[in-house]
């Protein structure tokens, strides 16, 4: 079968995008997520400020999954990436300890350095950087799933 035409007889691009891919709960493997989505981007037409945001907002989450999770064995982190449209979503997979972080409390950044709690920082970004997310707990696993309109 061949791909679907419009009127200039070029092939279509598929509306969706989908890539996953896994890495383990270990903080030398995060430094292979910049060159995956600077490719992803460039195969996605993504521009240079959504690949920065999204490379932060990965880091961030998967730094807390490794050093918060108490997972002692190595265990696989799942990280699924969909672009519908003009949506991109990220689904995050992990089976550490049961951790909501939609549940953060915001760290108030109007205060002194000196009277702020340490903490937080890195999911208020995560949430400037996302307009969705939805935690659930299934299969004694975490599943954190964000949206990014591009």
């Amino acid at each position: 079968m061949l791909p679907q035409q419009n009127r200039s007889n070029r092939p279509l691009r598929h509306a969706n995008m989908k890539i996953s891919f896994q890495i383990h709960n270990d903080l030398a493997e995060i430094v292979t997520l910049p060159d995956q989505l600077m490719v992803l981007g460039q195969q996605w037409s993504l521009s240079k400020k959504t690949i920065a945001e999204i490379t932060l907002v990965l880091d961030e989450l998967i730094s807390n999954t490794i050093l918060h999770g108490d997972c002692d064995q190595k265990q696989p982190i799942d990280i699924t990436l969909m672009k519908t449209g003009q949506t991109l979503t990220i689904q995050i997979i992990d089976a550490g300890v049961p951790f909501d972080p939609t549940l953060c409390t915001i760290p108030d950044t109007s205060l002194p350095l000196e009277q702020r709690k340490c903490g937080g920082l890195g999911i208020l970004l995560v949430r400037q950087f996302c307009e969705y997310w939805h935690y659930t707990r299934l299969d004694d696993k975490n599943i954190l799933t964000l949206q990014k309109k591009l």
